[in-house]
């Protein structure tokens, strides 16, 4: 011990070197490698090299400082087994298992990036620096002999031997004990205690007191193995300047886009609750509001305010916030959270703005205050797994169904799998939160009937979530083709007109709209439409005036659907419709005999678009106007097209056009019966009806295929009389038949 505090001692009074620069090094495990990322400052040179026992990386051009205190937080000791700094802290030493290799590489931020992957060294490997030049000292050699050693005495150079003998062991020329140790080892204890508290000195005791070992044990002797050094003792201690320049600069890490990531405490909301009753937390965050001359003391405002937003009451937290006159940059990320605690959009999104990246908290409400859901490669799911898992239960809940559903819209449903398994393992977990992440994962998964029973289920549990539930029930019940119960509907629209003005209102109100639908209620539809002032969601509304006259087009009453339709024709004007609502809706009206209305529900750009064309060209052809028809089709690609051109050309009487068109539609029964109108008889021969092919053969014989030649025998008159008789009596049947096939429908 006394060897010990003399070596702190001397390493503590031996000069001020000015302070090395802070660099935090990062950890993340992989399948097949451990990352370590060293944040260097950009331009920092960087140089790795294999040493005995594993790698070292340098940094030749600056002193530096490497804080290794969380390295093994994210990763376990299988590939790496430790890193240690060197003594002139421009090395770290990488201890690594036999079987691993390492690879590195920089990015554009400046960072070193180091993976030790499994696998063996590639040839050639890379060139291993002798253990005798290591950075690292000899587990057999203090502090003390680094500075207070004589050095060896140089002998003459001899004749070379087979092998050198091994060192022998310095030891120090201080004969102990000494009043000048003494001395300084009271001075050292007394600096050693105002370190300790002041908090420069940390001291990590075993769980376990160690066994005492024999006194003679308590020292290896100078032939002992280097694994028979005594134990290092877990320490650490910085100075103050380290330690601010370490502070400041975790609070400018970058993210791999380049953008500054905010420290974890900005966000730790664990750590701002307390052990006691909520109301006694609240009541002892209120105290010292208002500091000297009746002035609101930011940092009194902010714990509370974090406190609010720990318990939940994000609503809370931002009036206080803005009573008491915090600015923006006071408050930080917090009116952003309370936001989304709260369910609402949150205000500063661009605050957020590219952190979703970042290894820490910040990723988990970078995600949730993005306006669009990010790209997966965006966004560190580990961080943000981590961060989720580190809240408390009650904001858990609320935040887990809305990360669920962002994580579904990127495109990373098992991701919103496991933070459904972190939320149900939360203490006390919220039932009506799992039941709606439950039926998002169902809808993603295309499962709607199981979705709508969880989804019912949740509608009548009376929850905060029960709402949105009731009108997500509603709308995949709707997609399934499904009536809504008459209570459904009904629950739907007391709940939207209770929530009149919010979006969630709004949504129940079209929920109920199209659940009257469903069932045929169209007239209180449009009465519900026409009573529902929606200045702030008329996009709302007009998908539900469209997705409603959807509904009424598949009306299959003929009846009902015309008196429907001319009966609240004027709250369905075509600018509100979709465009294949409106094409639907024309050809509906075209096949009832209405061509002129199935024009007038078309808006201008529909009519433009290939399909909308189609339904001009059959609302013609229902007008019998057979030359705009073919005008509005031109040259469309496509069967329905050429089917339709078709109809025009065969209505204008150019049957062999019309057979040509049919023909590219597909269409082979329209083509037989325009070759037939067109006199070509020689498809209708061949691919014509057996009346058709026995009429070509009495009265178009050069078509049919000739006979095999026969002995030809004389007749005489009386022969040939009786072959007209018979030939009069084919024709005459071949007629009557041909006239029952025209007759039939």
């Amino acid at each position: 011990m006394t060897r010990f505090i003399l070596a702190l001692g001397v390493i503590l009074l031996a000069g001020a070197p000015a302070a090395a620069q802070q660099i935090a090094v990062r950890s993340g495990e992989h399948e097949t490698f451990s990352r370590l990322v060293f944040m260097l400052p950009p331009g920092t040179a960087w140089t790795t090299e294999r040493v005995a026992g594993g790698y070292r990386l340098t940094t030749p051009g600056q002193e530096t400082r490497f804080d290794l205190s969380r390295v093994f937080d994210l990763i376990p000791k299988t590939r790496i087994l430790s890193v240690t700094p060197d003594v002139d802290a421009r090395s770290v030493f990488i201890a690594t298992s036999p079987s691993v290799r390492l690879e590195s590489f920089p990015l554009p931020i400046g960072a070193a990036v180091i993976d030790i992957v499994d696998g063996p060294e590639p040839n050639p490997p890379i060139p291993e620096t002798p253990s005798a030049q290591s950075f690292r000292p000899l587990p057999d050699r203090g502090y003390l002999d680094l500075y207070w050693s004589k050095p060896a005495p140089q002998t003459p150079a001899a004749d070379p031997a087979p092998a050198a003998p091994p060192p022998a062991r310095i030891v120090s020329p201080l004969a102990l004990p000494d009043a000048r140790v003494r001395t300084a080892e009271r001075d050292l204890f007394d600096q050693l205690g105002r370190a300790a508290s002041q908090g420069l000195i940390t001291m990590e005791l075993p769980k376990q007191a160690p066994k005492e070992a024999p006194e003679a044990a308590a020292e290896p002797g100078p032939d002992a193995p280097p694994d028979a050094a005594a134990p290092e003792l877990p320490l650490q201690s910085e100075t103050v300047i380290d330690r601010d320049t370490a502070s400041a600069f975790a609070r400018h890490q970058l993210s791999q886009s380049g953008h500054s990531c905010p420290p974890d405490q900005d966000f730790d909301i664990l750590s701002w609750q307390t052990d006691k009753p909520a109301h006694e937390q609240l009541t002892d965050a209120r105290q010292d509001l208002i500091g000297e001359f009746d002035r609101p003391r930011p940092e009194a405002v902010l714990k509370l305010a974090r406190v609010y937003v720990a318990f939940g009451f994000g609503a809370e937290a931002k009036a206080t916030l803005r009573s008491f006159g915090i600015s923006p940059e006071e408050a930080g990320p917090l009116p952003v959270m309370a936001d989304i605690i709260e369910g609402n959009p949150p205000a500063m999104q661009k605050s957020l703005s590219g952190l979703t990246a970042c290894d820490g908290k910040v990723a988990l409400w970078a995600v949730l205050a993005a306006d669009q859901p990010p790209r997966k490669a965006d966004v560190n799911f580990g961080a943000l797994l981590r961060a989720y898992s580190a809240l408390p239960p009650n904001i858990r809940a609320l935040v887990g169904p809305a990360l669920s559903a962002r994580l579904i819209d990127m495109g990373a449903p098992d991701v919103a799998t496991t933070v459904r398994s972190m939320l149900a393992r939360a203490p006390k977990s919220d039932k009506g939160a799992l039941a709606e992440i439950d039926a998002r994962i169902d809808l993603n998964a295309g499962r709607k009937e199981e979705a709508a029973r969880l989804l019912d289920g949740l509608a009548l549990s009376g929850s905060p979530a029960a709402a949105e539930a009731l009108y997500t029930s509603i709308e995949t019940k709707l997609s399934l083709g499904a009536a809504i119960p008459a209570t459904d509907v009904d629950n739907a629209g007391a709940l939207g007109r209770q929530l009149r003005g919010s979006e969630t209102g709004a949504r129940l109100i079209r929920a109920e709209v199209l659940g009257l639908g469903s069932t045929a209620r169209f007239d209180e539809a449009f009465q519900t439409l026409s009573t529902w002032d929606a200045a702030r969601f008329d996009a709302l509304k007009q998908s539900a005036t469209s997705d409603l006259a959807a509904q009424l087009g598949r009306v299959p009453d003929d009846g009902r659907f015309i008196e429907t339709f001319f009966r609240h024709r004027d709250q369905i004007p075509p600018s509100v419709l979709d465009a294949d609502v409106q094409v639907a809706l024309a050809d509906r009206l075209s096949e009832a005999g209405f061509w002129q209305s199935a024009r007038d529900i078309l808006a201008a750009e529909t009519r433009r678009s290939p399909p909308g064309r189609m339904a001009l060209a059959r609302a013609a052809l229902a007008g019998r106007d057979a030359a705009a028809a073919y005008s509005y089709l031109g040259d469309l690609p496509g069967e329905e097209a050429a089917k339709l051109r078709g109809e025009a050309m065969s209505m204008l009487g150019q049957h062999s056009t019309a057979e040509g068109e049919f023909a590219e539609a597909g269409q082979t029964q329209s083509q037989l019966d325009e070759a037939w109108r067109a006199g070509n008889w020689t498809l209708v021969a061949q691919q014509g009806s057996e009346t058709q092919k026995r009429f070509v053969e009495l009265f178009a014989p050069e078509t049919t295929p000739p006979a095999e030649p026969q002995d030809v025998v004389p007749r005489g008159p009386l022969s040939q009389a009786q072959q007209l008789i018979s030939q009069s009596q084919s024709e005459r049947e071949a007629f009557e038949k041909l006239m029952e096939e025209l007759k039939a429908p």
